[in-house]
């Protein structure tokens, strides 16, 4: 952009626009790369014994894709388990008194107590 002006207000004016133009860019850049964008790929809607399971698709431009597990009463909220790389998305489910079992095909297991999810 060759612009000719003169004076040193309008300088200082058009580098303060330039500033703030390029920090809002940035901001928006930020936002872009590094906001999440969950999608819920299983839902298990939550019984009188058990609570609602639903597992999340977590993409980001960079972190890359991974999935969360979030137990409790609705898909927007609940205690959030993240699933650790190269397990599969969708374990079994054992409920007891004491909380919620996920279980692996790989033979891992995660256990959240019910104080978390109720």
């Amino acid at each position: 952009m060759a612009t000719n002006v003169s004076g040193c207000l309008v300088k200082i004016l058009l580098f303060l626009l330039g500033a703030i133009l390029g920090t809002g860019m940035t901001a928006v850049a930020g936002v872009v790369m590094f906001v999440p964008d969950r999608t819920t790929v299983i839902s298990v809607e939550p019984t009188p014994t058990a609570p609602g399971v639903y597992v999340k698709k977590v993409e980001r431009l960079v972190g890359g894709t991974y999935y969360e597990i979030w137990l409790g009463p609705s898909a927007d909220r609940g205690h959030v388990v993240t699933v650790p790389n190269g397990w599969e998305h969708d374990p079994d489910r054992e409920v007891s008194s004491d909380g919620v079992r996920l279980k692996f095909d790989n033979g891992g297991e995660i256990f959240v107590p019910k104080a978390s999810y109720s």
